[in-house]
């Protein structure tokens, strides 16, 4: 029985072994490893990896190591001591009157935030409230004085835009609305309270340590109203040192300590036109054209997260603190009277949430 199953076995297998080496089709020939010549017209500089896709870039609005950007400011600003000297013009003549300050003092707010943040766009808004209150001493004139005491204000609102055009030019578009004068609420506001200013800049971004533009202002900070030619230079040398300028504003040489603290000196100039009311008859309004430069030290530094504090000190030098009948130039304008405001040390301290 072996061997039947044994002769079985054999039959299959033999009977098996021409299917197995004999398939049913022709083998494929064999596959060319050689490479095809490349065409003559073939430009392989139009070859690029799949993930290199052109993606426009645009110039942001900061260079490195610049002064944070205050989103929230609570501060408050004190002059030490000085006197104004009043003379002149329609009411005092040629008799001067002295009057001592013992401090002009007040608080400083102010908000921003980002509308609009884009890469080709940045629109900011914001809200500023300055109180400036005198207190004084031997005061014989009353008139102007008592008006000091009551307190000088600026509520504020502004607008900034920032239009990067490409990686290497930008527009910065500013405009600023502010209330002036003694009111104590806004329901004493009028239309003769209201300054109008705004700054136009087209400029250019070498790279991350170096941005500049040129461009116009309206402004009131000289106390009138003026139109100027506005300089933007902001550079920063290294890791240490830089410069921050919108002259004639301000500017600034930069000192920093890593990206946690900094120290600064320059200088800024501060003021606008005030509404005062009417005079005694009623009839004739009283504006106070105040501007005054600044030289300052400058000390920021981080305390936690993005608050940061600021202390600021150096001499209030008084250019403009004149009384007159309107609150912008005209042709052949006289003072009411004019006032010299001696000159200042101040102190400023400030808590300021910052923008990353």
């Amino acid at each position: 029985m072996n061997t039947h199953f044994i002769k079985i076995f054999l039959l299959i297998g033999l009977t098996s072994v021409p299917v197995l080496a004999q398939p049913n089709r022709q083998p494929a020939p064999p596959a060319d490893t050689t490479k095809p010549a490349a065409p003559d017209d073939l430009n392989f500089d139009e070859f690029t990896d799949a993930d290199d896709r052109k993606v426009k870039t645009f110039a942001t609005q900061k260079v490195l190591y610049i002064t944070p950007t205050r989103l929230i400011s609570v501060g408050y600003e004190s002059q030490f001591g000085g006197q104004i000297t009043s003379t002149g013009g329609t009411i005092l003549g040629d008799r001067p009157v002295d009057t001592n300050i013992n401090a002009y003092r007040g608080i400083r707010l102010a908000y921003n935030t980002p509308v609009i943040s884009r890469s080709n766009l940045i629109l900011n808004l914001g809200l500023t409230y300055w109180n400036t209150t005198a207190q004084t001493s031997n005061t014989n004139f009353n008139g102007f004085v008592n008006t000091l005491n009551q307190g000088l204000r600026t509520t504020g609102f502004n607008a900034t835009i920032f239009k990067p055009l490409n990686n290497k030019h930008f527009l910065i578009i500013q405009g600023n609305a502010d209330a002036n004068g003694n009111y104590r609420g806004f329901s004493d506001l009028s239309s003769r309270h209201f300054t109008y200013s705004g700054s136009a800049i087209f400029g250019w971004k070498k790279d991350d340590n170096f941005m500049w533009g040129l461009g116009l202002t309206r402004t009131y900070r000289g106390g009138n109203l003026l139109h100027l030619p506005v300089l933007l230079y902001n550079r920063t040398f290294n890791t240490k040192w830089g410069i921050e300028a919108i002259l004639p504003a301000r500017a600034a040489i930069r000192r920093n300590f890593g990206t946690n603290a900094l120290l600064s000196f320059g200088y800024e100039l501060e003021g606008n036109s005030f509404f005062l009311g009417n005079d005694l008859t009623g009839r004739n309004p009283l504006f106070l054209r105040r501007s005054e430069i600044k030289p300052r030290l400058n000390y920021e530094r981080k305390l936690a997260g993005f608050v940061w504090l600021a202390v600021q000190a150096g001499v209030a030098i008084n250019w403009r603190y004149d009384v007159l009948g309107t609150q912008n130039p005209v042709a052949n304008e006289q003072p009411i009277f004019t006032n010299t405001l001696r000159n200042a040390p101040y102190v400023n301290v400030s808590l300021n949430l910052v923008s990353p």
